[in-house]
């Protein structure tokens, strides 16, 4: 499961997932049009990152065992500001 909460000018992602040395999340990927934010995760450490929003479309996470999975940003109301 993943949590993505907005935090001044940057989105915090978390994701709910065990971080075993056999099991892990490798990598977080912001994604926009004309940029990526990549950040790379070791086992037993958390899975959670703060990225800048500039523009932030998708998010791309990789599991060692289970694969690339992406969750789209929907944009909130205070962000048509």
């Amino acid at each position: 499961m993943i949590f993505i909460e907005r935090v001044e000018d940057e989105y915090y992602i978390r994701i709910a997932h065990e971080m075993t040395k056999q099991h892990y999340i490798s990598f977080i990927a912001a994604l926009s049009s004309d940029k990526i934010q990549m950040i790379k995760l070791y086992p037993e450490g958390n899975a959670e990152v703060r990225v800048k929003i500039n523009g932030v479309k998708k998010i791309l996470f990789y599991c060692n065992r289970d694969g690339l999975f992406s969750h789209k940003i929907l944009k909130g109301i205070d962000e048509l500001r």
